[in-house]
């Protein structure tokens, strides 16, 4: 079995002209984490590999602005890609090497056709071992937290996030990576919400106290002095 027969056709990609809004919001559509980078839509020679956590990490972390930051200042150049006429052994060999969820598959001109997602291999082949060798080295933790050409996720990324958001507020930062992980922003937002709503009920409930305790003391004294 090939690349070319696990392989989805036509993936998604961008140009390094593109803002990283752009990445984003074709990570977020298709719900992936990373997408591959081209010198044009015509030649579509591949030229790198974009990230959620490249996103983050480079976009987010350092306070860009992230309309003007395009996709060419923060993407990974050294890509990994196969061949559409390489064995699916060698795919599963690559993501396990170099920790990576998905492989682009380019053809004879170095164009990009396809992509191989880890997904994509245990569907279409008969070897579960094999497959789930390939994800446990893929989620193996390295001396230090995946960086760019990674489309890791996990503690260290949420961790991250939650640290961007304490740091920043819920404001830009937030928005930006609700486009990146929209399930785990909403969550976010959810926590914060509810432990804002539980303050004002206690607030609300420790006045209402204090107005019915002054109501009967007053009323009290009233009817003392009458």
């Amino acid at each position: 079995m090939t690349c070319r027969d696990l392989m989805t056709p036509d993936p998604a990609c961008c140009v390094a002209r593109d803002s990283v809004v752009t990445a984003a919001m074709i990570m977020k559509s298709q719900n992936i984490g990373s997408v591959p980078v081209i010198t044009d839509h015509e030649s579509k020679h591949i030229i790198g590999m974009v990230t959620d956590r490249d996103l983050v990490i480079r976009v987010i972390a350092e306070q860009r602005e992230y309309y003007s930051t395009h996709v060419g200042d923060v993407m990974s150049k050294d890509v990994v890609t196969c061949s559409v006429d390489d064995d699916h052994s060698e795919v599963l060999d690559a993501m396990k090497k170099h920790q990576i969820r998905r492989v682009p598959v380019v053809d004879s001109q170095k164009r990009l056709v396809g992509i191989v997602a880890q997904a994509d291999v245990a569907i279409a082949t008969n070897e579960p071992e094999e497959v789930a060798d390939t994800v446990e080295h893929i989620s193996e933790p390295g001396p230090s937290m995946p960086y760019a050409g990674s489309d890791n996720s996990g503690g260290g990324m949420n961790a991250l996030m939650t640290g961007l958001l304490v740091a920043g507020g819920l404001g830009i930062g937030a928005g930006l990576i609700y486009l990146l992980d929209p399930g785990w922003a909403r969550r976010a937002r959810e926590s914060v919400s509810n432990a804002a709503e539980s303050v004002q009920n206690s607030v609300s409930s420790a006045a209402d106290s204090l107005r019915d305790t002054v109501g009967h003391m007053t009323g009290g004294g009233m009817q003392s002095s009458s």
